[in-house]
């Protein structure tokens, strides 16, 4: 039983995995995006409202589905003072229980909430205001939901996790989240021969 529940969470995991490199290539498609739309308005005084507007939306995406990834990777905001000074076990047993009780259903909340005003864009066929905006503004606004139940998803991966941890030895060891495993970004100096 507890192979297949760490089988489950980590195939949830695997899935925010690849969502959360899909957002990295969307953060470098955003800044050659900026760094293009500065370089045509100042140097051949050219600019497009439409690739300005793009700007925005790309910043949508990598907002709802990297809040998934740095859920996943550990990386999000905790308040709680006493947090660290918890065993692991309490920590997993508290993390579960806070995965399941409220970072899934508020998630499922928030998302079933957007639904409706996604809805409302896809009838209107909301686009830009602007001249030569971009169509389609609904497609942007429905990564809301999309995002949120990503979130969902990663919490439900965290609550499993987390509940079958609280039953080994040691849980930090064995059941920690996936880690980026990125080595340093300069290799170490090598010490200098002597002669």
């Amino acid at each position: 039983m507890k192979t297949a529940i760490l089988e489950l969470a980590r195939s949830l995991d695997r899935g925010v995995g690849l969502i959360g490199r899909l957002s990295a290539w969307l953060t470098l498609g955003l800044v050659l995006l900026v760094a293009g739309n500065v370089l045509f308005r100042y140097v051949f005084h050219v600019s497009s409202v439409g690739l300005q507007e793009l700007e925005w939306h790309l910043l949508a995406l990598i907002a709802m589905l990297g809040s998934v990834y740095t859920l996943q990777q550990d990386e999000h905001v905790r308040v709680d003072v006493l947090w660290q000074r918890y065993p692991p076990r309490l920590r997993r047993a508290f993390g579960s229980v806070i995965a399941a009780a409220i970072i899934v259903p508020m998630a499922l909340w928030l998302g079933w909430l957007s639904v409706d005003y996604v809805t409302k864009s896809f009838h209107m066929g909301e686009g830009s205001p602007d001249p030569g905006g971009l169509s389609h503004r609904f497609l942007v606004k429905a990564v809301i939901p999309v995002g949120f139940v990503l979130i969902a998803i990663q919490g439900l991966a965290m609550a499993l996790r987390d509940a079958v941890a609280v039953f080994v030895p040691d849980p930090d060891a064995v059941f920690a989240p996936p880690r980026r495993t990125a080595g340093p970004v300069m290799p170490p100096e090598q010490p200098a021969p002597t002669q």
